[in-house]
């Protein structure tokens, strides 16, 4: 499941190893550019709260690339995927980086995200950390963005 997934940048990179393959993201447009790339099974035009609360979630993986920028507060994310998943299954995600105990709004309008925070929330909604790297998420203008990426297992 890649939510948050716009044009379909990451269904295009991970396509090859899925079975099955459904986009949600709350853009008509950006689905709308999604849709002519042909890789998705199913296109799904609502915001990520309201999917992950009301659709019938069985995936294996929850993909979130460069979208927790535009989410503060994670703690309803990892409960609605942990607590409504048919089965168990793998969490992949993108943060923008930062050293604080929590989440941060930037200067740029986005939100920063610490791995103590991350390692917070995997505790409370039972996910176990399997993967964690500092990585350059995305170009902004010409420059590198830093941030992390993550894999839990639930």
């Amino acid at each position: 499941l890649d939510l948050g997934c716009g044009t379909g940048l990451m269904g295009q990179k991970i396509i090859d190893y899925c079975e099955y393959l459904e986009g949600v993201d709350i853009s008509d447009l950006m689905l709308k550019k999604a849709k002519t790339r042909k890789i998705y099974n199913k296109l799904i035009n609502k915001d990520i709260i309201t999917y992950l609360e009301k659709d019938v979630l069985n995936f294996d993986y929850f993909i979130f690339a460069d979208v927790f920028v535009y989410i503060g507060d994670l703690n309803k994310i990892f409960d609605l995927i942990k607590r409504r998943n048919i089965s168990s299954g793998k969490l992949l995600f993108t943060t923008e980086h930062n050293f604080s105990e929590d989440y941060k709004l930037e200067t740029t309008g986005r939100f920063s995200h610490s791995k103590n925070y991350i390692e917070n929330l995997s505790e409370k909604f039972g996910y176990e950390l399997c993967y964690f790297n500092k990585a350059m998420i995305r170009k902004e203008d010409t420059k590198d963005v830093n941030g992390a990426i993550y894999l839990l297992k639930f």
